[in-house]
């Protein structure tokens, strides 16, 4: 999926920016009026730095502030995303901006508009089910014996649907690899014990039972032993 795509309904070009030789005065009136937190400052028509009105407030009472223009503040220059990336490829630079939105680039560098940071969030969680239509299944499992098809050959075959996963080295054994899958599966619970006798080590899985019940716990793993049988 390209960043771009994405942007067809959350990229916001009709969001106020300045050029950095705007007039202070000018700009604290915009903000003021629109309630603008944060608005993009542009050199060029690039994106030179973010303006906040933590940066502003300084100048409120200040006679200086109609012979000022906004590269005078010397603000910390910003980056953006550009729009031909991927939004994986992204994902780790999220964290740079810190404010609420995030400026966005064409190829040449050129600015086009902002993204607020929460839609790239919620993006992400799309991308990996991680929102209420999946169930998450941890396995731990060595990693000179760790074959991704394998395993996911093993949850389809017992009707599980894998909607994404994650891998990440384990902090008690160096040698084993923990493996998280998001799953789709009309019955989670026999999922989990099937894949135990299959020998993989569950370290955690979603809720199967509300009931905090041990009884009614047996019961069903009596009843799967039957209908395994």
């Amino acid at each position: 999926m390209l960043l771009n795509e994405c942007l067809e309904s959350c990229l916001d070009t009709t969001y106020p920016f300045f050029a950095d030789d705007a007039d202070i005065a000018n700009v604290i009136t915009v903000m003021q009026k629109g309630r603008f937190e944060c608005v993009p400052v542009l050199h060029d028509g690039k994106v030179a730095a973010m303006l906040t009105v933590l940066d502003l407030l300084p100048l409120f009472h200040s006679r200086k502030m109609d012979k000022l223009c906004l590269r005078d503040l010397k603000l910390k220059p910003a980056d953006s995303i550009g729009r031909h990336e991927h939004l994986f490829d992204v994902f780790s630079r999220i964290r740079l901006f810190s404010g609420t939105l995030i400026p966005v680039s064409e190829e040449d560098g050129s600015y086009i508009g902002i993204i607020e940071k929460v839609l790239l969030l919620e993006k992400i969680a799309t991308v990996f089910h991680l929102r209420g239509e999946g169930m998450t299944l941890e396995l731990d499992v060595p990693a000179f014996e760790l074959k991704l098809s394998e395993v996911i050959a093993t949850l389809e075959k017992n009707d599980a649907t894998v909607l994404s996963f994650g891998m990440y080295r384990s902090t008690s054994d160096n040698d084993s690899r923990v493996v998280t899958f998001r799953v789709e599966t009309h019955d989670l619970f026999r999922l989990v014990k099937n894949m135990e006798k299959y020998g993989y080590l569950i370290r955690y899985s979603s809720p199967f039972f509300k009931e905090r019940d041990d009884e009614l716990r047996e019961k069903a793993l009596e009843f799967i032993h039957f209908m395994d049988m």
